[in-house]
C-alpha cells in the first residue's frame, strides 16, 4: 500500500497533515517529471554498469582458479546465531540478498520515524507531495518509508513474495533499476492527480514500485495461481495473476474517480501501468541502452 497521511493521533508519532503550499498547476510537475526522467536513466545506466563489473570480477576469479586452485573453509562457532545466521545467508541468492538490503532500508527508516528528534526531517524528506518545498527528493526517499509497522509488514510482505520472480527475469541489477525507476514514476504518477484535485495530503509507501513487480509477473506469467496472504488459510482460494492484475487496475481506477483517500490510487496505478509496460516492451528498449553503456563502459576500464 502507499498511503496519504492524514492526521494521526499515536502517542509514539508526530502528527503528519496536509503539507504547507499551494497549487501552482502544472508548474508543480515540471522539476519532478524531471527528476523521474534522471533517476531511471541513473538507475539503467548504473544497472548496466553493476552487471559488467559483476562479470568482470567472476571474470577475473575465474582466471585466478585456473592458476591458483584453492579450497575455501568456514570457521565459527558451531552451533552458535552468528553461524546460523552465516548460513540461512549465504543460502540466498543474489537477488534474495538485494531484497533483504531493501527491507532492511524501509526497517531502519521505519526506526527513524519513532525518533522524535528526526521528526521535522521524515516529514520534509519522507513523505511526498507536490506542493511542498522539497517535492523531487521524496519522490524517491518516499518509497522506503512507512508510518506505521501494519502498513510496512504488507509491503515487505509482497515484496519478498514478488521479487524473486521479477529477477529472476531480469536479474538482480535491473531489478534495482527497475524498483527505483517504478517507484519514482509511481510518485509521479501521484503528483498529477494531486495537482489536479489540488490536494496538499503527503502520501509514503513502496506499494507504487511493488505494485509494478506485480505487473511485470503478471504479464509475464499471467497464468500463474495466487493467493491472498493470510486469507487463504481462513477461506482456500486461487485466481490468476492475469486476473489479479485486471482486479487492481480496477480497484485503483474506482479510486481515483470516486476520491477514496486512504490510498494513493493514482500513485498504485501508475506503478502497475509502468510494471506492464515494462514487460511487454521496457525491457527491450533497457537491453538495448545497457548494450551501449557496457560497450562505451569497457572501452574506458579496458581488458580485466
Amino acid at each position: 500500500m502507499r498511503k496519504n497521511l492524514s492526521d494521526t493521533k499515536r502517542r509514539s508519532l508526530q502528527p503528519v497533515e496536509n503539507v504547507d503550499g499551494t497549487s501552482r498547476g502544472l508548474r508543480d510537475l515540471v522539476k519532478p517529471f524531471a527528476f523521474a526522467v534522471v533517476v531511471t536513466g541513473i538507475s539503467y545506466t548504473g544497472a548496466a554498469i553493476w552487471q559488467y563489473e559483476e562479470f568482470r570480477q567472476l571474470a577475473k576469479r575465474h582466471q585466478r582458479r585456473l592458476f591458483n586452485d584453492r579450497n575455501y573453509y568456514y570457521f565459527g562457532k558451531a552451533g552458535g546465531l552468528r553461524h546460523q545466521l552465516n548460513m540461512w545467508w549465504n543460502q540466498l541468492d543474489p537477488g534474495e540478498k538485494l531484497i533483504c538490503g531493501i527491507i532492511g532500508i524501509n526497517v531502519v527508516v521505519f526506526l527513524a520515524w519513532r525518533t522524535p528528534q528526526f521528526s521535522a526531517f521524515m516529514t520534509s524528506y519522507f513523505t511526498a507531495s507536490p506542493m511542498a518545498k522539497a517535492s523531487t527528493w521524496p519522490m524517491l526517499l518516499s518509497m522506503f518509508s512507512h508510518y506505521s509497522f501494519f502498513h510496512m509488514f504488507i509491503n515487505m510482505y509482497v515484496l519478498w513474495s514478488f521479487a524473486p520472480a521479477a529477477t529472476s527475469l531480469f536479474g538482480k541489477e535491473h531489478f534495482a533499476a527497475t524498483y527505483l525507476s517504478a517507484g519514482v514514476i509511481a510518485s509521479f504518477a501521484g503528483y498529477m492527480h494531486k495537482v489536479a484535485r489540488a490536494s496538499t495530503l503527503p502520501s509514503l509507501g513502496a506499494s507504487g514500485a511493488i505494485l509494478a513487480l506485480i505487473g511485470i509477473v503478471g504479464t509475464s506469467h499471467p497464468d500463474t495461481q495466487l493467493s491472498i496472504a493470510f486469507v487463504n488459510h481462513i477461506y482456500p482460494h486461487s485466481f490468476s495473476a492475469s486476473a489479479g492484475v485486471k482486479s487492481l487496475i480496477v480497484l485503483d481506477t474506482l479510486g481515483i474517480l470516486f476520491g477514496w483517500k486512504f490510498l494513493d490510487h493514482a500513485a498504485h496505478l501508475g506503478g502497475m501501468l509502468f510494471g506492464i509496460w515494462y514487460a511487454k516492451y521496457g525491457h527491450n528498449i533497457a537491453k538495448r541502452h545497457r548494450d551501449a553503456v557496457v560497450q562505451y563502459w569497457h572501452k574506458l576500464r579496458g581488458k580485466p
